[in-house]
């Protein structure tokens, strides 16, 4: 399967509902690509008291994003990480004493809880980081208080390897078995975020510049290597715009960026710009990486916009972040704007790089719909190349309906792929389609084997049986292979309601009470037999519709047999992934034939059993 790799520079919260849309995807290799300046609040108390380390909180909030939240274990894991201390006396004594002790019991709830429900290893590997902690903090007047247990794994596993932030946040990322690589932009260097607006208002620290502010908008960013002091800030108070801008820029030292970051870059297929805080999450990330984002080959680099404004962008306009962005180093090809964007409207953007879309949830406004997020930025790569299908239709001893069948072809909606029928067996044609005329019990087989040798279409659909199938059934497979790039084929089955189970079978064998009976008996047979022989449970295995995605098939060992079962059996085991959608199927009184029904079933079974 074709990874589509997807670089997503992100701060803390903008990008969650993005972040999980395309971790529901399948074939999406996801990076995602944080700053480590934040320095508000417990995060700044932590900087302090650990000299040169950088801000956590950014990554960890990530983290809570990467969790796989299937099972009681990794929801304990992400709810400590989360959890905040009340900074009580007796609470931390009891947390240092549990890093000693290894015994949760005397811990409060719902800590000692959470605890309990970690596998040993992970507890064991918790309480060692928490323990490099405690034992610097121990017998300090350190300020607990609202402070993220996360942040203290954090600073724990960064005491652990000497001060190196980059091997610290990869620690924590193997603690949690994160879904997607989580790393941080720059090099471990220490730096300290400081802005200057339009007016010459100093914004010393990140705090500053994400806190309530007038609404001069920022026009610098700088990233100093050690925290303005007292005798600094009273110099720059006596200076004009011009001269607090030379000061700033002669202290300004954008960090390394970092190798794993580069290369992430480097290989991706799609660089995401995701919304959130611009002047501390999102810019500064965009200066470190820079050059690269300015060699990066990926044919997308999409922004998506913010929804509303925040306290650095008061009053700012889309063209106005899309122009900061820019000056700060991201290269834009596509704009996602929200359609009910107000405050953040589009003005005189380019409109052949702005793409509108409902982007933001509807039952929360303020909040992104990452689904529609990512289905955009995805489609602009998958749309590409329009897929080409063969269809292979052989409706056994019904050549006189073949002109309605190509009638119901050329009606439906075939938007965005290039169909091509074929009919067997059909003496006269109807243009535009095809005729062939393979002889046999499974001409649909052999067809199959002509359409590998060709190369001849990214699909092969194949319509075989006494009845009828929907060519609407066959655009919805093709939609659903579209979406799910990981499936090499889909079978349409007929039994999974059960009236149109039991009718389809009354109008192959109503006549004949035993055969009837067989009929019933002989479906279940079939699909417990191709579980038992291949693991998989397919409900209609006999179907006469199936779709099969040529890369996923191409190049593999030779398919040897005629039953088309047998021939499924061979490409599950070789890896190939097969879903099932449930099909309309028609049958038609007169025209169904049962002993070419029981001649295939029975090969159909013989190909299971040797």
């Amino acid at each position: 399967m074709s990874m589509t790799r997807i670089v997503l520079f992100c701060g803390g919260r903008g990008s969650a509902t993005i972040i999980r849309a395309l971790l529901r995807q399948s074939d999406v290799e996801l990076t995602l690509l944080v700053n480590a300046y934040d320095d508000g609040l417990s995060t700044g108390t932590l900087r302090n008291f650990i000299p040169g380390m950088l801000g956590p909180s950014d990554f960890r909030k990530n983290l809570s994003y990467l969790f796989g939240n299937y099972s009681h274990a990794q929801y304990a894991l992400k709810s400590l990480m989360e959890y905040r201390l009340a900074g009580t006396a007796g609470e931390i004594e009891k947390l240092a004493r549990f890093t000693s002790t290894g015994d949760p019991a005397p811990l409060d709830e719902p800590v000692k809880g959470w605890l309990t429900q970690l596998p040993p290893p992970t507890t064991q590997r918790l309480r060692a980081l928490l323990a490099r902690f405690f034992a610097l903090a121990a017998g300090t007047s350190f300020d607990y208080r609202d402070c993220s247990l996360g942040n203290l794994v954090f600073a724990g596993a960064y005491l652990e390897h000497g001060s190196d932030f980059n091997a610290a946040a990869a620690t924590v990322a193997d603690l949690v078995g994160t879904r997607a690589r989580l790393l941080n932009v720059g090099e471990q260097q220490n730096r300290i975020l400081v802005g200057l607006k339009h007016d010459g208002t100093l914004l010393a620290s990140e705090a500053e510049i994400v806190g309530p502010q007038s609404a001069v908008p920022i026009t610098d960013l700088y990233l100093l290597a050690r925290p303005l002091t007292p005798d600094d800030l009273q110099a720059v108070a006596a200076m004009d715009v011009a001269g607090k801008r030379n000061f700033l820029a002669a202290r300004d030292s954008v960090p390394a960026l970092s190798p794993f970051a580069a290369a992430a870059i480097a290989s991706a297929d799609i660089i995401l710009y995701g919304p959130g805080t611009q002047h501390s999450s999102l810019l500064p990330s965009y200066r470190i990486a820079a050059a690269a984002l300015a060699a990066a080959p990926a044919p997308v680099k999409a922004l998506v916009m913010n929804l509303d404004s925040d306290h650095d962008i008061q009053n700012w306009t889309a063209r106005d972040i899309l122009d900061a962005a820019g000056r700060h180093g991201a290269f834009v090809s596509h704009l996602l704007l929200n359609d009910a964007a107000d405050r953040l409207a589009a003005g005189d953007l380019d409109a052949a790089m702005v793409l509108h879309g409902t982007f933001a949830n509807p039952a929360r406004p303020l909040v992104h719909n990452g689904t529609a997020v990512a289905n955009t930025v995805l489609g602009l790569t998958r749309r590409r190349a329009i897929p080409s299908v063969e269809i292979f239709a052989d409706i056994h001893n019904r050549s006189v309906a073949s002109e309605e069948l190509v009638e119901e072809f050329l009606e439906t909606d075939w938007s965005g792929v290039a169909p091509h029928l074929t009919l067997n067996r059909v003496t006269q044609p109807e243009a535009p389609v095809a005729v062939t005329a393979i002889s046999g019990l499974f001409p649909d087989t052999a067809c199959f084997r002509d359409w590998l040798a060709k190369d001849s279409s990214d699909y092969l659909v194949l319509m075989t049986g006494d009845g009828a199938y929907r060519f609407a059934d066959v655009r919805s497979i093709i939609t659903l292979l579209e979406q799910q790039p990981s499936l090499g084929g889909v079978f349409g089955s007929r039994t999974q309601s059960r009236r149109q189970f039991i009718t389809s079978v009354r109008a192959a064998y109503g006549e004949n009470r035993l055969l009837y009976g067989l009929g019933k008996v002989a479906a279940f047979l079939l699909s417990t037999l191709f579980y038992l022989r291949t693991g998989i449970i397919l409900s209609d295995p006999l179907t006469g519709l199936r779709v099969f995605r040529r890369r996923a098939v191409a190049g593999l060992p030779g398919i040897k047999g005629e039953a088309p079962l047998a021939l499924v059996r061979q490409l599950v085991g070789q890896g190939v992934e097969v879903a099932e959608l449930p099909v309309l199927y028609r049958t038609f009184s007169g025209f169904t034939d049962p002993k070419w029904r029981m001649r295939r079933g029975l090969r159909n079974l013989a190909s299971l059993i040797t």
